[in-house]
């Protein structure tokens, strides 16, 4: 299923021209984080059973952690979008270059950058830029895609 969500390498999305809106930004880290809701949710309703509660809440924070920041940022760097930024028609490319790929480590720190809620402060302050706090950390940018 992940591999129909994300595009092949390479990818042959057209650039649009233009950075991603503050709406479709928003809602692609929102399609994010359905998985990691769904994943608590298991772990939530597995913890009941006597015994596995005090395993799987910190495991649960395990999982949340390589999620949240290395899947995600992985995704980022291998097919340059994340799922939710692929169904929103965004790609995230190094400053300048539309058709580059992000690296592994910049893509670390993009996502340490996006656990912070300011990052929607300065988007939303930058709006004709529509850059973002962590894309200045990794000096990277989200650009509209054809598909």
């Amino acid at each position: 299923m992940l591999g129909t969500l994300l595009p092949p390498i390479p990818d042959d999305a057209q650039p649009l021209g233009e950075r991603g809106d503050l709406v479709n930004r928003l809602i692609a880290v929102l399609i994010d984080a359905v998985p990691s809701v769904i994943i608590s949710i298991c772990f939530m309703v597995l913890s009941v059973i006597p015994f596995l509660g005090c395993i799987l809440m910190p495991l649960n924070f395990l999982v949340q952690l390589g999620y949240y920041f290395f899947f995600i940022p992985w995704t980022v760097s291998k097919h340059g979008a994340s799922i939710g930024k692929k169904v929103m028609k965004l790609r995230v490319v190094p400053e300048g270059n539309p058709q580059g790929r992000l690296e592994l480590g910049p893509a670390i720190l993009r996502q340490f950058g996006n656990f912070f809620a300011l990052n929607l402060i300065v988007l939303a302050v930058k709006g004709d830029e529509r850059i973002s706090l962590s894309d200045m950390i990794a000096k990277s940018e989200v650009i509209k895609v054809d598909r």
